[in-house]
């Protein structure tokens, strides 16, 4: 039988933190990133869409029901109404009270601790292309912090 790890081709598998930790803690907030990153994740994954204001917060769903105490759609409100609302006490009493993040702030957090891999949610994309497109914040985003993760840095 041949040793897989003999292979000089191999590499071992990555852990990677689906919207952080989102077995212990709420998806996508800063505790779940955190605790994925303490707990040996190599990358993280989480999603992005816009605020009516047009800021690049750190969010599934394009409604805010079933991962916070709003109601309604992550468009329709402000990144400062956003900030107001809780998202963790849906996940469980124990966990404090988190707010939807923004992607600057949670690039900030991971600050090269891990990867990042970041989901540009459908409902974020806008055919007509305004030049602050959700695509365009989060490229500038990442030149502006310059994080872990470029495709220069990975190991393959």
């Amino acid at each position: 039988m041949i040793d897989i790890k003999s292979n000089i081709n191999f590499q071992p598998s990555w852990i990677i933190g689906h919207r952080g930790y989102c077995a212990k803690y709420p998806e996508n907030t800063p505790a779940a990133f955190e605790a994925a990153i303490q707990a040996g994740a190599v990358m993280i994954e989480l999603d992005v869409m816009l605020s009516r204001d047009r800021q690049v917060v750190v969010i599934h769903d394009a409604t805010l029901e079933r991962t916070s105490n709003g109601k309604g759609s992550v468009a329709d409100f402000s990144l400062a109404e956003l900030k107001q609302l809780d998202a963790g006490s849906w996940f469980g009493a124990q966990i404090a009270v988190q707010q939807i993040p923004e992607l600057s702030e949670v690039l900030d957090l991971v600050n090269g601790r891990a990867y990042i891999n970041i989901e540009i949610k459908s409902n974020a994309y806008e055919p007509r292309h305004p030049p602050d497109a959700i695509e365009k914040q989060v490229v500038d985003l990442l030149r502006q912090k310059k994080p872990a993760g470029h495709l220069y840095d990975l190991p393959f």
